[in-house]
């Protein structure tokens, strides 16, 4: 498992990755990203909405837990296979621009190219595999979409829905930062999976799959309106991005290069009992890329 330095080596790869990308290899990555929330999202409206009415009014957190537990394959798709997300962009674009290896227009311009995309893939899905398939005709279904809807829409104001969405990405960006320092699938697989599990239980508010959930429930007749739409986003994409680019990227940076106005010190890296030799190797593997004297370890990460 990487950690420390070795980990943010790794982050770095992605973002410089990301945004050498040209635009319309952006867009498609978001695009297939987007696919596979929808396809994440369709699973889960099959089990949460399956609970009846009743049961689900006695026992709320038993339709959460089941949205939680299969819309999470989606960031396993998007992890193990491919694809870009809005949210975990935030993150790993703002450590790149932290460490000056991603340039802020480069960022902003694949923020919104990733965030077109989601929406594209996921109404595409919505529409043609959850809309017009019929999926959820069963009135059962059709109450629980409209249960959504109105939750996000309907019930929230604005700042509640901007609070929501900052720990919602802040579990998201963790699942991603877990699954990059996991090395085996099985370890990414759960890596991936708890933290969204975490944040849809807790009922925290997530810009893309708002996007899929909100927009099946509309096209299925929820009594709300693309404009609810469009306010629930304004809010949700701002607290993503507050919780990605701060409260998980900054933190992140600031935990390997941090700088006290205080007091002197030369350490970088988290210094974690289990981060130690992860990110002496790192710091040597850059002394040594700097010619700097003393340092005979192999650059050669693992």
């Amino acid at each position: 498992m990487l950690s420390g330095l070795l980990l943010e080596d790794a982050v770095l790869y992605n973002a410089t990755r990301k945004v050498i990308n040209p635009p319309d290899k952006q867009l498609f990555l978001a695009l297939l990203a987007g696919i596979w929330v929808g396809l994440g999202g369709l699973t889960a409206v099959s089990m949460a909405g399956g609970v009846p009415e009743d049961v689900r009014a006695r026992w709320p957190s038993l339709p959460k837990l089941l949205n939680g537990a299969f819309f999470a394959f989606g960031l396993h798709f998007i992890m193990m296979f491919g694809g870009d997300l809005f949210t975990g962009n935030t993150m790993i674009l703002a450590i790149g621009f932290y460490n000056q290896f991603v340039a802020a227009s480069m960022l902003l311009l694949n923020l919104m190219l990733v965030y077109v995309g989601n929406w594209a893939g996921c109404l595409l899905v919505a529409y043609f595999l959850g809309y017009l398939t019929g999926l959820f005709d069963d009135q059962r279904y059709r109450s629980y979409l409209d249960e959504v809807v109105l939750l996000k829409l309907e019930e929230l104001n604005w700042v509640e829905i901007f609070l929501r969405a900052i720990p919602a990405n802040m579990m998201v960006c963790m699942a991603f930062l877990l699954g990059i320092a996991s090395r085996g699938a099985a370890g990414k697989f759960l890596a991936l999976w708890f933290p969204v599990v975490m944040f849809v239980v807790c009922g925290f508010e997530h810009c893309v799959a708002n996007i899929f959930f909100v927009s099946l429930g509309l096209m299925y007749g929820a009594p709300s309106t693309i404009g609810r739409l469009w306010y629930n986003q304004s809010a949700a994409v701002l607290g993503n991005m507050v919780g990605g680019v701060i409260f998980i990227g900054l933190a992140s940076h600031l935990m390997n290069h941090w700088k006290s106005p205080f007091f002197s010190s030369s350490n970088v890296g988290t210094f974690l009992a289990h981060d130690l030799e992860s990110t002496r190797r790192a710091r040597e593997a850059k002394d040594l890329e700097a010619g700097l004297p003393g340092s005979e370890v192999s650059t050669r990460h693992t």
